[in-house]
């Protein structure tokens, strides 16, 4: 039976790298000053229009606790996206009790940042996510931390973003920032540590920094 032409090719290989999220970056909805352009259904390649000062700012969260879903939700003969990222954290300083307070149901935009350097933009100016914050602990020997919810409904799956990412400095806005590297560069992003096999398959990229633990059952050899 051939292919009917209305549908898209799903002929790209499944990668064997490891496809997990290692960072993720919020920008107050505000700070959008128009709708993503999509260069087609899964892509914006074109940078954000950003009031001036604006950036994004690092999510900080525990390693390996980031998980993100899109669940379709078919209503009327239209297909909606129930979105949602959650994180851990440890037990928090009062400062940052005082920062989430400030975001809770805050209207946000949220970027993952992929292990091979993709970013993935969830939301835009009709269709943000809000932040709420759980506290958990269990008991007295368990550690109490937060957990760090964003949920929203789309009308679309997340389209990758290749556009620039300015990143504000922890004092936050006006003060000097710098961006993500392109997800183009040779090699993969620059700042980032690529992780291969012994046969040269990707295994992971990881900002320049981050702690990576290997497991195996054999005998591990790393080369850098």
């Amino acid at each position: 039976m051939a292919d009917s032409p209305n549908l898209l090719p799903l002929g790209q290989a499944p990668s064997p790298s490891l496809a997990g999220y290692v960072a993720a970056y919020y920008l107050p909805l505000a700070d959008l000053l128009a709708e993503p352009v999509l260069a087609s259904p899964g892509l914006v390649s074109r940078d954000l229009v950003l009031a001036a000062g604006a950036g994004w700012r690092a999510l900080p969260y525990t390693p390996n606790t980031l998980k993100f879903e899109e669940t379709p939700k078919l209503e009327r003969g239209v297909t909606t996206y129930q979105v949602r990222a959650t994180a851990q954290r440890p037990q928090p300083t009062p400062a940052v009790l005082a920062a989430l307070t400030l975001l809770d149901r805050r209207p946000l935009l949220l970027l993952l940042v992929e292990a091979g350097g993709g970013r993935r933009l969830v939301g835009s100016l009709e269709e943000y996510l809000l932040l709420a914050t759980t506290g958990e602990a269990q008991n007295p020997s368990t550690k109490a931390g937060v957990e760090l919810r964003l949920e929203g409904q789309t009308s679309r799956r997340a389209p990758y973003y290749e556009g620039q990412v300015p990143v504000l400095t922890a004092a936050g806005a006006g003060q000097a920032g710098s961006y993500l590297p392109p997800v183009d560069s040779p090699g993969g992003p620059a700042g980032y540590v690529t992780i291969v096999d012994k046969k040269g398959n990707l295994m992971a990229r990881v900002p320049a920094g981050t702690t990576v633990t290997v497991a195996s059952g054999f005998r591990v050899v790393l080369s850098f």
